[in-house]
């Protein structure tokens, strides 16, 4: 018995190596939280003298329980830096005082090339934006209490202004972050 095939192969397909495409897409990133054990709402206390004939005591005028935390991740080494700006955008300080915000150096646990608090008295808050932090660039600060810039918040007297104030001018304000390049 004779058997034919005809127009059959038995030829390998596979060979010792292959390749495949694979492509990465990594995001722009720039954002930014506050964080709090107990929320992000805060009152600042104005204490009544003990003594006939002393100032108003602004000593419990001071909060330090935010932290700001940013993710940063930016391109070529050419970029601009970020920086994180604060301002009041709504409401406004007691005519006599001022409201400071002082950022301090970072603390957590994070990674990166993270930012630091620009000047080391921090910034009197208006409407009009203060940069607070800067010379972020690729980073992040870990995430909640205890991570990135704990914010101390202080009412301070403005000088030569004790006249101007005034009970009637209790409040609320509003204050906004922004974390942009520079």
């Amino acid at each position: 018995m004779i058997l034919v095939f005809y127009g059959w192969s038995a030829m390998a397909q596979d060979e010792n190596d292959a390749n495949t495409l694979l492509s990465i897409d990594i995001p722009e990133v720039a954002i930014l939280d506050l964080e709090a054990s107990s929320g992000t709402n805060i009152s600042l206390i104005v204490d009544v003298p003990d003594e006939a004939g002393t100032m108003i005591d602004l000593t419990a005028a001071r909060d330090s329980s935010i932290w700001l935390n940013y993710s940063s991740v930016r391109g070529r080494p050419g970029e601009p830096n970020r920086s994180v700006y604060a301002k009041i955008t709504s409401g406004s300080v007691p005519s006599g005082l001022r409201l400071r915000v002082k950022p301090l150096a970072y603390s957590g646990s994070g990674d990166g090339d993270l930012g630091v608090p620009a000047g080391n008295n921090g910034k009197v808050l208006n409407s009009n934006d203060r940069r607070i932090i800067k010379n972020i660039k690729t980073c992040y600060t870990g995430d909640g209490v205890n991570n990135g810039h704990q914010l101390v918040y202080l009412l301070e007297f403005r000088n030569n202004q004790y006249n101007r104030i005034d009970f009637d001018d209790s409040g609320s304000l509003s204050i906004m972050y922004t974390i942009s390049d520079n």
